[in-house]
């Protein structure tokens, strides 16, 4: 959630799609995905690895998820026709061939209003060091 006890509207519907997008790659829903990723959206994995739009939705439409991504510590920031998330992502990935992958990243979220409607053109996560 944002720091702030006076999250204003934009904020608080910035974090509730930033919610949407958790939920909807832990659910593998695809659909949801179509609907609220831009045409030119990319994810830029923590291993640097930068996947497009057309790549994820595929993956998930072929089962791909995540099996766990909360979100805490959401700050956004708006601008004319804008809106950043940054945050902390605790996540983790069940695989069925390696063992599970589980980690902390730092992530932002870019939206855009594109034809009327706030679209994700770019999801950044970059991994937390893991204590020494």
């Amino acid at each position: 959630m944002v720091q702030s006890e006076q999250m204003t509207e934009v904020e608080g519907a910035a974090i509730e799609r930033m919610q949407r997008f958790s939920r909807a790659m832990v659910k593998g829903d695809a659909a949801a995905l179509e609907e609220m990723l831009a045409p030119d959206f990319t994810y830029t994995h923590m291993g640097g690895f930068v996947e497009p739009r057309d790549k994820l939705i595929e993956s998930v439409h072929n089962g791909r998820h995540n099996d766990r991504m909360d979100f805490e510590g959401m700050a956004v920031r708006t601008y004319p026709s804008t809106t950043i998330v940054n945050g902390l992502n605790h996540m983790r990935i069940d695989y069925e061939d390696r063992p599970s992958l589980a980690f902390d990243a730092h992530f932002t979220g870019v939206w855009v209003d594109i034809d009327g409607a706030s679209k994700l053109v770019v999801y950044h996560s970059t991994r937390v060091p893991d204590e020494e």
